[in-house]
């Protein structure tokens, strides 16, 4: 799949990119999901990923915009989330994604050219460094006061 924006939304600074991932169960078997990647200006330093079809079922995902860009050239992350190119068994085409809770750990194969398209888009609505420039500290001071 292509990207479904390939222009951020005039108002809000919002990127999409539809894609068909592959969800690693074995050795040999991996079950395709559609996902739908979503970067935001209003929240720069992020990426959130939802799975499309069973978004009931599979909570969403949030990245660091910058970890998932480090992933694509070599290992990135530590803890629940990591993110490194795939070269030994399906070549330079694919980002493996390792995802892992208190639940479980997921695995998963994401093609390559058009995520690296779409993320270095990202880059373009907000560009590296300048991610400051875009938070509504007001919101973000409101959010870490919050008591819930």
């Amino acid at each position: 799949m292509h990207p479904t924006d390939e222009r951020p939304h005039p108002r809000t600074g919002r990127l999409h990119l539809d894609q068909t991932i592959h969800v690693v169960v074995s050795a040999t078997e991996a079950l395709p999901v559609t996902v739908r990647f979503t970067y935001d200006a209003a929240d720069p330093l992020a990426v959130r990923m939802d799975f499309t079809g069973c978004a009931d079922v599979l909570a969403p995902w949030v990245f660091s915009r910058d970890l998932l860009f480090a992933g694509l050239r070599g290992s990135s992350g530590v803890g629940h989330v990591r993110v490194w190119p795939d070269r030994r068994r399906h070549g330079a085409g694919s980002v493996r994604i390792l995802l892992s809770d208190t639940e479980g750990t997921a695995m998963l194969r994401v093609p390559a050219a058009p995520f690296e398209e779409w993320l270095t888009k990202t880059y373009s609505v907000v560009p590296a460094g300048t991610e400051g420039d875009h938070l509504y500290w007001d919101d973000v001071v409101r959010e870490l006061l919050r008591n819930d």
